[in-house]
């Protein structure tokens, strides 16, 4: 029997969940680098190694989906370019996957709380439980059979491995069938503002993240 072709995961996807590690991996940063709870002791070489392994992981994701290196000549380059990029996010990803076990442990030590219910605070819930309570973007154990961020990586790396084929990114469809782009169709990617939201919040805290006072 002839397998159906499966689709990829389309650029957005592949973005979206990109900007999702980014901001777990931002608060994990600022957990390793102040720690809470006094009464709570984690040995500082251990700590700051954790921390520049994790703030070295953050700055590769953002580097690599920073809108400034996206092409702006036909629609061919601009799949080339998606096609390179879901690559290396294809392998920081996997990355990502393999280190949210140990991730989730530390926070779980160092912020006195369950990573499943009742979780100790704001920040807390945020990082298990996903913003407002939205479960598949907090890294809950950091294992996939407990599902959030990490089933939901799992199954985009499962389907990238397993689809046949990729739809272009919404935005192309506006352009012409020479391929060329008009810049009266305005910004590309449909996730501009909110990665440059990210980057403007973010980017003097990617400069010193990692210092202890």
């Amino acid at each position: 029997m002839e397998r159906q072709s499966l689709a990829k995961p389309a650029q957005e996807d592949w973005f979206h969940w990109a900007r999702v590690v980014l901001d777990r991996l931002t608060t994990c940063v600022h957990v390793y680098s102040h720690p809470p709870h006094e009464d709570v002791f984690m040995a500082e070489r251990e700590r700051l190694d954790k921390n520049a392994k994790t703030l070295s992981l953050l700055r590769r994701i953002h580097t690599l989906t920073d809108e400034a290196e996206t092409p702006t000549g036909s629609l061919k380059e601009v799949a080339d370019h998606d096609e390179r990029v879901i690559a290396g996010l294809s392998v920081l990803l996997r990355e990502t996957l393999s280190r949210l076990p140990s991730l989730s442990s530390d926070m779980q030590f160092l912020l006195k709380s369950p990573w499943f219910d009742r979780c100790n605070g704001r920040l807390a819930s945020e990082l298990f439980r996903g913003p407002m309570g939205n479960e598949p973007e907090g890294i809950g154990s950091g294992y996939p059979e407990h599902g959030r961020l990490p089933e939901a990586l799992e199954t985009l790396l499962e389907r990238e491995d397993t689809g046949d084929y990729r739809q272009p990114r919404a935005a192309l469809h506006r352009h012409g069938q020479d391929g060329s782009f008009d810049p009266a169709d305005g910004p590309l990617r449909s996730d501009d503002d909110i990665h440059r939201r990210w980057t403007d919040k973010n980017s003097q805290y990617l400069r010193s993240a990692g210092r202890v006072d």
